[in-house]
């Protein structure tokens, strides 16, 4: 249930003293500067130019993954008021669709094509509909500052109701108000929540965060009469009830206390909630009677003693299923209202990850399950809240492929006292002592990366790559206390942690191996300083919109996003912890060393990581290297911290070529 922003280095400053200040003049806040411009359209000249000598194997990649294309198992849809929903792609294009049940026709409620042609880039945020009303938000240059969108179906006619928004929009059951996250114009912090009548357009905000280090969301609730509201910072949460047909917001269900995080949600006549309040995450419950009270003490009651470790719930006519993770598994519990567990089963299956996906909604009681492994096909289960039974739904088949003739494993790398976990996939085959290293950097916010099945990943296996995930300090893997270990001042344990992956790979079954990393954002931060600690650790490297400037990003109190990420990253405010923060800061750690090839890929209208950061490390990198290189610099001009869907095939074959090519010209010169 936890609904959180991350963000990574809205904007930055100047890092005093230090040789990328001489590219400083590339931070240009307009995006409209011709000096900064025509310097990055250079840079993509000179990157395209590189990258023609490998087209061919640009294109081969394409190949394959069209000749692996999936035979799909039946997809599951959202369910929602008794029908089926889906917002599907067909030829580039967005359409939202509906059934009665899965074995009904299919009806185009709207097709969203006619506004998606007229943008080179395009995003739906969340679409909410009731009768013949649809409401939508939509990102259209990439810089993440949504628009909101009401469609009377029937009539055809679309209004634009507010700009600058977050991608969240809840719509009322009587169809009279949509409710929106605004961002303040300057900082892009999600601040207010606002009420917008859509038949007169008039605004009204509900609830305004003025503290600057905490951020405002919102999700629906089982009962479809209500919203949860929230603000929080990094570890503290504050919750409000939101009637959605009057716009009327409760007191908060607990006042704000520092390290207190909940999550709640309401059914039948009460609220309930996964809060740690007692040490460890678990459930608790009151009468929604109590919590509509305004400024009424409000008290929690235990609603089960036997579950802690809390990661998510959800409420259902049948029961209320709560996921626990211990020991890095997985469990689905089901209980009655009454508290009693009905049910419990293991998430995962043995080699597999799995993750709930496509729920259905509080009357449906149905919950599906995503699971694969990196070389096994995905497979889609059902669980029935009411029967309390699993099943098969579906599962995709690839032409020409065998699990059976690929490993995937998950190994552990002893690293400054700790065990780091290593997931990777090899194809038999291909396997000698020479096979290189694909490496791939995460590790913020207490995430898990999953080894998801991708013929992008098996493409690379075919072509003797070993491909691997470090499972780093400062995600999620082990839990909070895993998060923990690497964040703010422990920071660099991530890096260390990376670092140790990449050695041991290097010998990984006794061979000889170059390794090669790849990171994107925060990951990015990962790669670039393990890169510092040992440049001759890798081959080469892609780092796709890196948060490489930490110190400077971090240091500017002026604006957004800063205060509320020193948790994760520092407070450079603190000395003990600005000394700390440049220990690890990618560009404040470039020296006079052989780099090895880079290939930095930014998008122009990022809001989270600012082309900049990527545009200052890849040229102080290039102006300092002692090696050639190539150091390339990609800018997409029409994006922001993601690529439109109808571009990132394309550039993530670049984005392997451009390692494969590193790969074959070492293998020549072997």
């Amino acid at each position: 249930m936890k609904f959180t922003h991350v963000f990574l280095g809205l904007l930055v400053t100047a890092s005093p003293s230090f040789a990328a200040d001489n590219f400083d003049w590339l931070r240009d806040d307009s995006r409209q500067d011709q000096r900064v411009l025509s310097y990055l359209k250079q840079q993509n000249q000179k990157t395209e130019k590189f990258q023609n000598g490998y087209d061919s194997l640009t294109q081969s990649l394409l190949t394959q993954w069209d000749s692996m294309a999936a035979e799909k198992g039946k997809t599951p849809w959202i369910i929602k008021d008794g029908e089926e929903w889906n917002l599907v792609r067909r030829e580039e294009r967005y359409v939202l669709v509906s059934r009665s049940d899965s074995n009904a026709e299919e009806k185009i409620v709207y097709d969203f094509s006619p506004r998606q042609s007229k943008h080179q880039y395009y995003q739906i945020g969340q679409w909410r509909i009731h009768d013949n009303s649809l409401l939508f938000t939509e990102d259209i240059d990439g810089s993440e500052q949504y628009r909101a969108v009401f469609v009377e179906l029937g009539k055809g006619a679309t209004k634009e109701l507010v700009n600058n928004v977050d991608n969240g929009a809840l719509l009322s059951s009587n169809g009279k108000f949509g409710y929106f996250v605004a961002k303040e114009a300057r900082t892009q912090r999600p601040y207010q929540i606002l009420r917008i009548d859509i038949q007169t357009l008039e605004k009204r905000v509900i609830w305004q965060e003025d503290k600057t280090d905490w951020l405002m969301s919102f999700y629906p609730a089982a009962d479809s009469h209500y919203a949860l509201v929230q603000s929080n910072n990094e570890s503290t949460t504050e919750q409000k009830l939101l009637e959605l047909d009057s716009g009327v917001l409760t007191s908060s269900l607990r006042k704000p206390e520092t390290g207190i995080e909940y999550y709640a949600d309401v059914a039948r006549g009460k609220v309930f909630i996964n809060s740690n309040l007692d040490g460890k995450f678990g459930l608790f419950e009151l009468k929604l009677s109590e919590a509509i009270k305004h400024g009424k003490s409000i008290k929690w009651t235990s609603f089960t003693s036997s579950e802690n470790n809390v990661e998510q719930f959800y409420l259902y006519d049948a029961g209320l299923v709560a996921l626990t993770r211990q020991d890095n598994q997985t469990t689905i519990s089901v209980y009655s209202y009454d508290g009693k567990a009905k049910k419990s089963l293991p998430l995962e299956s043995e080699g597999r990850v799995a993750w709930l996906s496509t729920l259905g909604d509080y009357r449906s009681n149905k919950i599906r399950i995503r699971s694969m492994s990196m070389t096994t096909p995905p497979l889609w289960e059902e669980f029935d809240v009411k029967t309390l039974k699993k099943s098969d739904f579906s599962q995709d088949a690839y032409r020409d492929f065998s699990s059976q003739d690929y490993v995937s494993q998950r190994i552990t790398v002893k690293a400054n006292g700790v065990e780091v976990p290593v997931s990777l996939a090899y194809r038999k085959d291909k396997l000698n002592e020479n096979a290189p290293v694909v490496l791939y950097g995460y590790g913020a916010y207490g995430f898990t990366m999953k080894p998801y099945f991708m013929p992008q990943t098996v493409s690379l296996l075919d072509q003797g790559v070993i491909y691997a995930i470090a499972h780093v300090r400062g995600g999620g893997y082990f839990g909070n206390d895993w998060h923990e270990q690497g964040r703010g001042i422990l920071k660099v344990n991530s890096i260390n942690d990376f670092t140790a992956a990449a050695q041991a790979l290097k010998h990984f079954k006794h061979g000889e191996r170059d390794v090669y990393a790849l990171g994107s954002s925060a990951g990015g931060t990962l790669v670039a300083g393990a890169i510092n600690q040992e440049p001759d650790l890798f081959a080469g490297a892609v780092l796709k919109v890196p948060f490489v400037d930490v110190v400077a990003s971090m240091s500017d109190t002026s604006l957004p996003l800063t205060a509320q990420q020193y948790g994760e990253w520092g407070n450079p405010t603190l000395p003990e912890q600005l000394k700390a923060m440049q220990a690890y800061d990618p560009i404040l750690n470039i020296r006079k060393d052989a780099y090895p090839p880079m290939l930095v890929q930014v998008g122009l209208n990022d809001q989270r990581v600012p082309y900049w950061e990527g545009a200052k490390y890849l040229a102080t990198i290039s102006s300092t290297s002692e090696s050639t290189g190539p150091y390339l610099l990609q800018t997409d001009f029409n994006s922001g911290h993601r690529m439109d869907p109808r571009q990132a095939r394309e550039q993530q074959a670049k984005e392997y070529a451009f390692l494969l090519s590193l790969i074959k010209t070492s293998k020549a010169e072997q």
